[in-house]
């Protein structure tokens, strides 16, 4: 009885583990809203993301905002919120001409240090119809029970490792141990 209690604890921090392993600081309210259109020019991109990102000092968190011919319009760095180390934000220049804008934005998670990035995109048009895209692209995160609205276009997220992660190898590990030392005890068992 013990031992299935000690194999069903060992298998659910395991599965836990795994959990962790492949979840990312992704966005889950953006503003503007994916693939929105706007009529009046942003004063900033503001992105909320699904975990609390790590401070490195060196860029790991960052959004550039680049036009329809890719050049970067954002003229400084993004800055991670004190306050909340889930909101990252970039200011746009007041001069933000009519247009198609990508905006692609990179993470640290403080979780598991894994790195993510990916883009969105909104239309600055005064002259179309307003529309606000997607706004909320993890409502399970922000409280909702849903996932993300599949009426607007994908938003890309891309994980820079080709490797597996530290907290991978880990959680299988501890897999494995849990596994070996029930294997081992069913052992002892059946000796005496």
């Amino acid at each position: 009885m013990r031992f299935g209690i000690a194999l069903l604890c060992g298998l659910a921090v395991f599965a836990v583990s795994v959990q962790v392993a492949f979840a990312h600081a992704e966005p889950a309210l953006v503003k503007p809203g994916n693939e929105s259109v706007l009529t009046s020019p942003p004063s900033e991109v503001s992105i909320t993301m699904s975990q609390e990102m790590f401070d490195d000092g060196k860029g790991g968190n960052d959004i550039d905002v680049r036009d329809a011919t890719g050049k970067e319009v954002t003229a400084v760095a993004a800055v991670l919120d004190r306050n909340d180390r889930t909101r990252l934000s970039v200011p746009l220049p007041t001069t933000l001409t009519p247009g198609k804008y990508t905006v692609k934005w990179k993470t640290l998670s403080a979780d598991d240090g894994d790195a993510a990035q990916g883009e969105l995109r909104f239309t600055y048009d005064p002259n179309g119809t307003a529309n606000p895209g997607t706004e909320e692209l993890r409502p399970d995160v922000l409280g909702g029970d849903e996932g993300p609205d599949d009426s607007s276009a994908p938003v890309t997220i891309e994980s820079p490792d080709d490797g597996v992660t530290w907290v991978l190898v880990a959680a299988v590990g501890l897999g494995m141990f849990v596994l070996g030392a029930g294997g081992t005890f069913l052992l002892v068992q059946k000796k005496t």
